[in-house]
């Protein structure tokens, strides 16, 4: 008998692709693969086949998957099948995204002919009689109920026009056309492909949608602070130390160590301030919108209070979102890691036991309404855990009076309690107001920092990790704790 055969590579075939704890359909989900993505196995040969025609095999990041129709395993470096794109961890964002320019926007099934270009799109086919030319124009069926379709059902009963829906904006199963799209949708893309003159990006959800109706987004650049560990003299995060404005010549040189309290300016238009060798205060320039400064001081001046920076510069405080140290909760252990999101600043805190490390802005609900559950959108608050993390995760849904919403590929999503998670948002620069339908929103890179330190780790080539109960802390969702009453409006 001779020495068994070195360990396979498997590919996810299937969009998802369970990983369960052990090698049997029953075992608990543990996390899954997204199509495309390469692990390695931990053998040559199937572990089991319980439930599995073709095997089971165990994967060197733990877990163990199905090969009958999730994963093909092979050896050497080429591909058994051609896959997308493949999310950058280390990317602001995994993928690229784009956002629809305009109503209406087409997102086939398959690269259309010309002909169906024409139709969905009002493609001129080279060759053929423009319309003023006495030929007819080529004309999209209209979905019943999507904007401009003209229909009886457009139109409400009291002659108000009808806000559309998600499933107005399907296309027919049968037809090339998959769905329409909303102006305001996004979504993750895979790459560019042409069809004739015409020029397509293909979706990660394998969708076909005209070049021209997207524009490329990239988020905000907006990120908080690593913070100074206790016994440190100086940790300054990659950006901050550029944020932070240095001394003038003939003053005390500026402490750069970042520790609790810090204060973010919240305007463009807010000025510093300096105290001027008569006692008075004289502008210091406009530090600029989401400014970042560690708090070492504040006094009131003429009945207004100041926040006072390293520098010596002075902030209004009105102008301010200032972020403070809170001790651990009872139940946390010495040396766990925690969340504390305050609504009330709009902030959230990363703790390791009772030292804080990282601190930034966040959106959190929006309240316009408290009695309006159409415009109430208060965030939940209370004691959590993260119940499952996300590499990415699609979010859309109807509102009676937004209309639908969809955003494909949502980065750096951990749910805590249903629907409600902490997750990348992209698509805005408000962090220190609310502005979310609930979620807790983060900037791009604080999104992908926070997902990173959280536990459960996700592993390498995973797309998204769920806890285990009694497998160690490392194992457990992060302790949550959301408190306070966001500002209104």
């Amino acid at each position: 008998m001779g020495p068994p055969p070195p360990p396979k590579r498997l590919f996810a075939r299937k969009y998802v692709v369970k990983i369960r704890a052990a090698p049997r359909k029953s075992a608990q989900r543990i996390g899954y693969m997204r199509g495309g993505s390469v692990l390695m196995g931990m053998t040559g040969h199937p572990v089991g086949f319980e439930k599995c025609r073709k095997g089971w095999y165990e994967l060197e990041t733990g877990g163990f998957v199905c090969t009958t129709v999730d994963i093909t395993p092979f050896y050497g470096k080429r591909l058994p099948e051609r896959r997308a794109l493949q999310p950058d961890r280390n990317a602001r964002l995994p993928y690229p995204y784009g956002y629809s320019r305009r109503a209406n926007t087409p997102v086939y099934r398959r690269l259309p002919t010309d002909e169906e270009a024409a139709i969905y799109e009002g493609y001129q086919i080279p060759g053929m009689p423009p319309p003023d030319a006495g030929v007819a124009p080529i004309q999209a069926p209209q979905i019943a109920g999507a904007p401009g379709s003209g229909s009886e059902d457009d139109v409400a009963e009291e002659g108000d026009p009808v806000v559309p829906t998600l499933e107005s904006l399907m296309g027919d199963k049968d037809s090339v056309l998959m769905r329409r799209m909303e102006r305001g949708f996004y979504v993750s893309l895979d790459r560019e492909m042409r069809r004739g003159a015409r020029r397509y990006y293909r979706t990660q959800s394998n969708g076909f949608i005209p070049n021209k109706g997207l524009f490329m987004v990239k988020g905000s650049e907006f990120h908080g602070a690593v913070l100074t560990p206790p016994g440190a003299t100086s940790l300054m995060d990659a950006g901050v130390a550029a944020q932070t404005p240095q001394a003038p010549a003939g003053e005390a040189p500026v402490d750069e160590s970042v520790r609790l309290p810090i204060a973010f300016v919240m305007s463009s238009k807010t000025p510093a301030y300096r105290i001027n060798k008569q006692g008075h205060l004289t502008g210091a320039g406009k530090p600029g919108y989401h400014h970042m400064f560690p708090v070492r001081g504040r006094v009131e001046i003429r009945g207004r209070a100041y926040l006072i920076g390293p520098d010596g510069r002075h902030y209004r405080e009105d102008d301010a979102r200032r972020i403070d140290a809170r001790p651990p909760p009872k139940e946390v252990e010495p040396d766990e890691k925690w969340i504390d999101v305050d609504l009330a600043t709009q902030s959230l805190v990363l703790y390791e036991g009772p030292n804080p490390v990282y601190a930034t802005l966040i959106s959190s609900g929006r309240v316009r309404d408290e009695d309006d559950p159409l415009k109430n959108f208060a965030s939940p608050t209370g004691s959590f855990r993260i119940t499952s993390k996300h590499l990415t995760a699609t979010m859309d849904g109807d509102h009676a009076l937004d209309g639908p919403y969809s955003i494909e590929d949502v980065p750096y999503v951990m749910y805590f309690q249903l629907a409600y998670a902490l997750h990348s948002a992209f698509w805005h620069d408000s962090f220190g107001r609310p502005r979310s339908h609930g979620c807790i929103n983060l900037a791009p890179d604080d999104a992908r920092h926070v997902f990173n330190w959280a536990t459960p780790e996700l592993p390498k080539g995973w797309h998204g990790v769920y806890p285990l109960e009694g497998q160690g802390d490392d194992k457990l969702g992060t302790r949550l704790y959301i408190r306070g009453e966001a500002p209104k409006g």
